[in-house]
């Protein structure tokens, strides 16, 4: 039976509150003094919570950048696979699926050649970071929506982005001029993947964003969806990508997810291990 009586409650929690705080001032005192007047400089801590770790601080040089192209590759690859398991497909796309993952392969295997030259040990897996906060969800949204030929589409243009994206960024931060090199021309390869998934879903209508310019609002699809487009911009980006997927929920909105060129958080950093 639940106890309605108001004042009792009340006051239990009065004592409850005084007793505590009490009891916190006498462990924030005791902390601070220690068991003499001298001794660790670190402040005083209450309770029994470990003591903060720093995170290592990974050098990031050519290989490391390398490899995490390579990783980004074979995400690509891990991708598509996925998406012609689904069988969704027609012969037309699925001859150009196959393609991409030739290709995308291909610049893996280039920068793991690239990863050794500079004196680095290839990676032949796919970016954890990646798969397990992006890729993962966003195959299940795939799948679970109501038009999953589009997401997969919208997917595809996305990955190709994201990968122009990252060789473009990494062109201005690598040392080695063959490496560099590569990824310029990886960039322009993918850059041309994604205006060419385009024009074959859409036709004209998608050759060129109203948005070039940099004003107006992103044109949606019958569904809300925002709609892709071959050219989007004067120039190429290296910024964020948002794509929207899946299935509306009760109140008609789909999952948004947000995907970023790598950093800190995603690089491959030559002190990790091989996770496949």
């Amino acid at each position: 039976m639940i106890d309605r009586d108001i004042t009792k409650s009340s006051y239990r929690r009065r004592d409850a509150l005084k007793l505590g705080g009490l009891t916190v001032s006498a462990a924030a005192i005791l902390a601070a003094c220690g068991n003499g007047r001298t001794g660790d400089d670190a402040p005083g801590r209450v309770g029994f919570a470990p003591p903060v770790e720093e995170l290592e601080d990974y050098p990031v040089d050519d290989a490391v950048l390398l490899r995490t192209a390579s990783s980004l590759e074979l995400t690509a690859v891990a991708v598509y696979e996925a998406i012609l398991e689904t069988g969704l497909l027609d012969a037309d796309l699925t001859t150009l699926v196959e393609r991409l993952i030739e290709d995308h392969q291909m610049v893996a295997d280039q920068m793991g050649e690239l990863t050794e030259a500079v004196g680095g040990v290839a990676w032949e897996c796919t970016n954890p970071w990646y798969m397990n906060r992006t890729v993962e969800p966003l195959l299940e949204a795939v799948l679970a929506s109501d038009n999953p030929l589009r997401d997969i589409v919208n997917t595809a243009v996305v990955l190709e982005n994201l990968a122009a994206g990252t060789h473009q960024s990494l062109t201005i931060q690598l040392e080695d001029a063959d490496a560099a090199a590569a990824t310029i021309a990886a960039a322009t390869l993918e850059s041309r993947h994604s205006a060419y998934i385009v024009a074959v879903a859409r036709g004209p209508e998608g050759y060129v964003s109203p948005l070039i310019d940099g004003t107006g609002d992103t044109p949606t699809d019958a569904d809300g969806v925002p709609q892709k487009f071959s050219i989007t911009s004067r120039f190429g980006s290296t910024g964020q990508v948002e794509l929207v997927a899946g299935a509306p929920d009760e109140n008609g909105v789909r999952e948004t997810f947000i995907v970023q060129t790598p950093s800190l958080n995603s690089f491959i950093y030559n002190e990790l291990e091989p996770t496949c």
